[in-house]
């Protein structure tokens, strides 16, 4: 059986603390912050635990092309993606009707970019929700060839990353269709790339090759991150402007990161700061639908401690009692 690891849980409840960070701060808050090097990174870090549980879901395994897309497959996934979804998209719509009828704000809407995910009521972050459901497709796949070719898996997903990159850039259909390109998997196949070979080192002992490795890779990565972020004259016309903080030159920081995390953290620790941040990694998604809603719905500049509370709280309730919701509904 495999063994779980605490450390996976932590990074993603950092990760979900910062992405209600990244959504409460103003973005001059964020630059001066240097937000690039912490909450900024927060898609980048679930994007690399990604494919870190991918990688760790096939290691050691023989798997066959028609093992893929089995019935069990879409039963998990429908039971921790497309069940939450479903409930926070039908609560979307009931919050949405009676925010308009107490409040008398148009906040509820229907277009083709619903049936891809986007809530009736969407807010910051909707994009994500996009980007998971592409997952359930590409995601084994991807393991399948990681785990027959790594290196031939490697370059091919680097490459159509940055093909991809490329096209968007010189296509203008993006241009109106923003949310198509926000929500576009292929965006963070180097991303996944990493986790998948971290998974490869997880189990190993801190290895001073490793460290090496990842940690020339995570000072190049930071090095981008700078440039992208702060000098406007390196901005490339190769990629689309919005999102050049976050491509394959920059994903090794996130990457050193997650790796720093398992080997500096314990594999289970119930040292309050550490239980705390895991509990809110394994409620995570949960807390992200939340999050997308209480954004949909209220101003940005609310007191921090609110724009954090409320879709913690809501959401870590929503995972613990989520069956008992869906059998109310």
């Amino acid at each position: 059986m495999k063994q779980h690891l605490q450390q996976i849980d932590v990074v993603k409840g950092t990760a979900i603390v910062a992405v209600l960070l990244l959504h409460s701060l103003t973005r001059d808050e964020l630059e001066n912050s240097y937000a690039i090097y912490h909450i900024w990174q927060a898609v980048p870090l679930f994007m690399v635990v990604m494919g870190l549980n991918l990688g760790l879901s096939v290691r050691g395994k023989t798997q066959h092309l028609q093992q893929l897309y089995t019935r069990k497959y879409f039963t998990k996934k429908a039971a921790r993606i497309f069940i939450p979804f479903i409930i926070i998209f039908l609560l979307s719509i009931v919050a949405g009707i009676l925010w308009e009828y107490f409040k008398g704000e148009d906040v509820l809407e229907f277009s083709g970019y619903t049936w891809v995910g986007l809530l009736p009521v969407t807010g910051r972050g909707n994009y994500f929700i996009t980007m998971l459901l592409q997952s359930v497709l590409l995601l084994p796949v991807i393991g399948y060839s990681f785990s027959r070719s790594p290196l031939l898996t490697t370059v091919v997903l680097v490459l159509l990353e940055l093909a991809f990159q490329f096209w968007a850039a010189q296509f203008s259909y993006f241009d109106a269709n923003n949310y198509l390109y926000d929500a576009a998997f292929p965006r963070y196949f180097t991303a996944i790339v990493y986790g998948l070979w971290l998974s490869q080192l997880v189990w190993h002992s801190f290895r001073w090759k490793h460290f090496t490795v990842l940690a020339s890779l995570g000072i190049v990565a930071a090095g981008f991150l700078y440039l992208f972020g702060y000098k406007d004259e390196v901005a490339t016309s190769i990629l689309r402007p919005e999102w050049q903080s976050q491509q394959a030159l920059t994903f090794g920081y996130a990457a050193l990161l997650v790796w720093l995390a398992i080997k500096l953290l314990p594999n289970y620790s119930i040292f309050i700061p550490i239980w705390f941040l895991a509990e809110l990694g394994k409620a995570s998604y949960h807390i992200f639908l939340v999050q997308v809603l209480y954004f949909g719905l209220v101003e940005q500049d609310l007191p921090m401690w609110l724009n954090l509370a409320f879709p913690i709280v809501l959401g870590y309730f929503f995972f613990k009692y989520e069956s008992k919701l869906l059998f109310g509904l």
